[in-house]
């Protein structure tokens, strides 16, 4: 597997795409999150793998989530690139660490998630979701 070019096209899409799925989660915007996968696309958990058939699915899974993060006052999600892997023209392995800050840009949480991306609709779809830590 080939490392993603850093200064080609494809770099500036995968942060522009993470960049707007991020402000979605920021704003707790289920139906932009939503449009973010492609269907079917499948989280894998380390106890349960679920199949994400639907938009709903992706609701359910993430709206407690993200209202905990607006109780918390995290109003925004920042992307970091960290690892990406070339699986084919149209696909990619994508680690990035998310940063869920506060109105002042202060961390209150973070993750890191491995996603399988494949480009389609002139921009990414999720097609699997893997949480690192």
């Amino acid at each position: 597997m080939s490392s993603l070019p850093t200064d080609g096209y494809d770099r500036d899409d995968l942060n522009a795409f993470l960049a707007e799925y991020g402000a979605a989660l920021g704003a707790g915007d289920l139906q932009s999150v939503s449009e973010r996968f492609a269907f079917p696309a499948l989280m894998v958990g380390p106890q349960v793998s679920t199949l994400v058939s639907d938009p709903e699915i992706v609701h359910d899974d993430l709206r407690d989530r993200l209202a905990a993060f607006r109780e918390q006052d995290l109003v925004a999600a920042v992307a970091r690139v960290g690892a990406v892997e070339q699986v084919t023209d149209d696909l990619l392995w994508a680690e990035v660490r998310w940063s869920y800050r506060d109105e002042n840009a202060s961390e209150g949480a973070s993750e890191r998630v491995r996603y399988l991306l494949r480009r389609g609709r002139e921009t990414f779809e999720i097609c699997v979701v893997v949480p690192v830590d």
